[in-house]
């Protein structure tokens, strides 16, 4: 499950925490934060958010430490197609100038 499916997979059930997450995740993607601080934005955001059930709130949890340790933790054996696509950020790096693509690596720990 890669970063946007992890978004769009509390869509129905918590629409309110939906909207929110999604604004964040965009924020992040246009930003040149890097994905040490998407770690700690998502992290934040979840302590700070009231599901309106606890196994919603676990799966995401749970999703989210799975999606952490593959995407997050496992950065540094991941090419840059697949830190693209963990990160949903494919269609950033189609339209970006050489520019953008240089900070797109940046971001995924890919300018080395």
């Amino acid at each position: 499950m890669n970063l946007d499916e992890l978004v769009q997979s509390i869509a129905d059930e918590e629409p309110e925490s939906f909207v929110s997450l999604r604004k964040w995740i965009n924020s992040w993607k246009d930003s040149g934060e890097s994905i040490d601080d998407l770690n700690i934005l998502v992290s934040k955001w979840h302590g700070n958010v009231w599901f309106k059930s606890k196994s919603i709130s676990d799966e995401f949890n749970e999703q989210w430490t799975k999606f952490k340790t593959i995407a997050i933790d496992g950065i540094g054996g991941l090419t840059l197609n697949e830190r693209l696509y963990w990160f949903g950020m494919f269609d950033s790096w189609d339209n970006a100038d050489e520019h953008d693509k240089l900070r797109i690596r940046i971001k995924l720990k890919a300018n080395t």
